[in-house]
């Protein structure tokens, strides 16, 4: 069976459309109170819902990628992870200039990171006003011999072992979180 329409049904039926789609955009614009204006988002907080302690590796990617010890301390920080109740993370960001590396170890310190160690020079030097910021974090500065050591954030240098034994060591004797 076929339906043959005449020119004048087709074009009431497809004015009819168009007036229900145009009104349904109306409702939905109406219904969520926009008056143009952009509606501010909601304040994201961060929290870590599993209660446990974090540890977070961070630096320059070019510069993690370049380094030998980088892979050897985030091993080390995923068997403290797994001999302790402990979540690990890694953030390798493109931040060549401690200007970069601050903002980065500020968000990982709002986002509970409890330890925070940092590879490369420009996170090493950024993580000098990111202690003084958040007194709350644990910063540790892994650095290369000759590389100057920052005031008031725990330097490491040595060996790649010698460097991830430490980090390891420091990890597991974060406190218990009081769950």
């Amino acid at each position: 069976m076929t339906l043959h329409l005449t020119r004048r049904h087709r074009w009431v039926l497809g004015l009819t459309a168009a007036l229900a789609v145009t009104g349904v955009g109306v409702g939905i614009l109406l219904a969520n109170g926009s008056d143009g204006e952009a509606v501010p988002a909601a304040a994201v907080s961060p929290s870590n819902i599993s209660g446990l302690r974090t540890a977070c590796l961070t630096g320059d990617a070019a510069e993690a990628a370049s380094r030998t010890d980088t892979s050897i301390i985030w091993a080390a920080l995923q068997d403290a992870a797994r001999q302790r109740q402990l979540n690990v993370q890694q953030l390798l960001v493109p931040a060549a200039t401690t200007d970069q590396a601050l903002p980065y170890l500020a968000g990982l310190s709002a986002q509970h990171c409890d330890l925070v160690v940092s590879i490369g020079p420009a996170f090493t030097q950024a993580s000098k006003a990111a202690a003084a910021d958040n007194p709350r974090t644990r910063f540790i500065a892994v650095a290369t011999d000759g590389q100057p050591a920052v005031d008031g954030v725990v330097t490491i240098t040595g060996s790649d072992n010698e460097k991830a034994s430490e980090i390891r060591r420091r990890a597991l004797d974060l406190p218990a979180t009081g769950k």
